[in-house]
């Protein structure tokens, strides 16, 4: 399995889990001077996704994404 499959397959799996638990582990990640970039991404995604789909309102915007992850406006529109 190539490593965009298991980040795939991840984040996919993060999304099943309940609100609650993803927000917290979003805490725990950031929290973490170990995370990977990968562990950090998916758990935003699976939260913001979630925000989204369940209308909690906890989004980020595209200017918080590109400040605090350092990425850039194409890559976050391609993951969208």
């Amino acid at each position: 399995m190539t490593y965009v499959q298991e980040n795939t397959k991840r984040l996919e799996e993060l999304k099943k889990l309940p609100y609650e638990e993803l927000n917290r582990m979003r805490k725990e990640i950031l929290d973490n001077p170990n995370s990977t970039r990968a562990d950090i991404v998916n758990i935003c995604v699976a939260c913001g996704e979630t925000e989204i789909e369940q209308n909690i309102g906890l989004t980020y915007t595209q200017e918080e994404m590109e400040r605090e992850f350092g990425i850039k406006k194409d890559r976050i529109q391609s993951r969208c």
